[in-house]
């Protein structure tokens, strides 16, 4: 994908929807649809980074978060597990990359240590905020153990909610580079499994990973996968590219193809 930024003129409210000046887009039945559920996964991502940060970098404590946060760990039964960390994001929005704010607590309850099998982490949220939206509900991470190529493997299920939006989600997250480094931004993974998202209005949009998502620590974006989306008797494609760490990503819609922004979500229509 190119980063091209010559975009027309549309702007996405930010995991809410978007309205297009775009005369072309507005005709097509409802590309807000696949544009929402674009930004909607990368928000997603971006919370569950929120815990990746502190759960996977394996530094004994020296952890790579914005200076606008801290990290507090405490021991209930005084054993080193089950453990607590807390990240702190203060009460006023701390930018933690261009265009992504947090603000409040991510609360994360590790049951052992998480590279063990059957470790589990839970994530949870205390007046948290990203981009302004309130985050709550729960995030579920348990270990599965090795799969066939000696890679490790977690089950994933979530139930959440972001600003006006809910979403229930299960899956794998497998962990393909990184594992037997100190630190996090070389961590890898493949995110695989299926979502409903619900809308304001009662919009249903079902997700499938039809090709597993790659989640390269070491970039701000998702940089690999396709996603099958369906809603009100519509599907779309988006597709997140080749592996090039870059901010865009294509919907196929309607026999059209778009171009996005992950940044910015504007879009221009390719063909």
């Amino acid at each position: 994908m190119k980063a091209n930024k010559l975009f027309l003129s549309a702007t996405f409210l930010l995991a809410i929807g978007f309205t297009a000046c775009n005369k072309d887009a507005n005709e097509d039945s409802d590309i807000s649809q696949p544009a929402f559920e674009t930004e909607a996964n990368n928000l997603s991502d971006e919370i569950e980074k929120s815990a990746d940060v502190v759960t996977f970098d394996r530094s004994d404590g020296e952890y790579k978060i914005p200076d606008c946060a801290t990290v507090t760990v405490t021991h209930p039964e005084g054993t080193p597990f089950p453990k607590v960390i807390t990240v702190d994001y203060g009460e006023v929005n701390c930018q933690v990359r261009p265009h992504v704010w947090k603000r409040g607590k991510v609360v994360i309850s590790i049951s052992d240590s998480i590279v063990n099998l059957n470790a589990q982490r839970v994530v949870t949220f205390e007046d948290f905020y990203i981009n302004d939206h309130a985050v709550a509900g729960s995030r579920v991470l348990t270990n599965l153990g090795n799969n066939s190529d000696g890679y490790l493997v977690f089950d994933i299920n979530n139930d959440f909610s972001v600003g006006e939006w809910t979403r229930q989600a299960t899956g794998t997250k497998t962990w393909i580079e990184g594992f037997s480094t100190i630190g996090y931004v070389d961590n890898v993974f493949l995110l695989d499994g299926s979502s409903s998202t619900t809308r304001p209005g009662g919009v249903l949009i079902n997700r499938t990973i039809t090709d597993p998502l790659r989640v390269d620590r070491g970039c701000g974006y998702i940089t690999e996968g396709i996603l099958t989306i369906q809603w009100n008797g519509n599907s779309a494609i988006i597709d997140f590219g080749d592996g090039t760490c870059d901010d865009m990503a294509t919907i196929t819609f309607n026999g059209e193809v778009y171009e996005i922004d992950l940044d910015r979500f504007r879009w221009r229509r390719l063909n």
